[in-house]
């Protein structure tokens, strides 16, 4: 006796299920909670519509952007990336209270060495 990993007798893939991830969250589909500046430093708490994992809230940190500026850009991408477009954060924080009191903590830190 045995597992037999590839045979002919596996089951058809219509069988299986899949394991479902959460959403990830759309850019365009937002809503700033709260924002904070130190400085040229922003700390924002967004929720994104349709994200279900910390129901849709990440907390970001951004540097040498006022809240205006994220509100007219229209889309809040919270993975960092190199796009020309919009902005990226600088930080990602977990969306609790002990990581909004960390991004902040950053935001000082970081504002200090400018």
């Amino acid at each position: 006796m045995g597992i037999k990993l590839f045979s002919s007798d596996s089951y058809p893939v219509e069988d299986i299920v899949p394991f479902i991830q959460p959403g990830n969250p759309d850019p365009s589909k937002f809503k700033i909670i709260d924002t904070l500046t130190v400085g040229t430093m922003m700390v924002v708490e967004v929720q994104y519509s349709g994200c279900t994992n910390y129901e849709g809230r990440k907390i970001l940190v951004y540097d040498g952007m006022t809240k205006i500026e994220l509100h007219e850009q229209k889309y809040i991408d919270p993975h960092f990336s190199d796009n020309k477009k919009y902005k990226s954060p600088v930080a990602r924080f977990e969306p609790t209270q002990k990581g909004w009191k960390m991004a902040e903590s950053f935001a000082k830190m970081w504002a200090m060495k400018k």
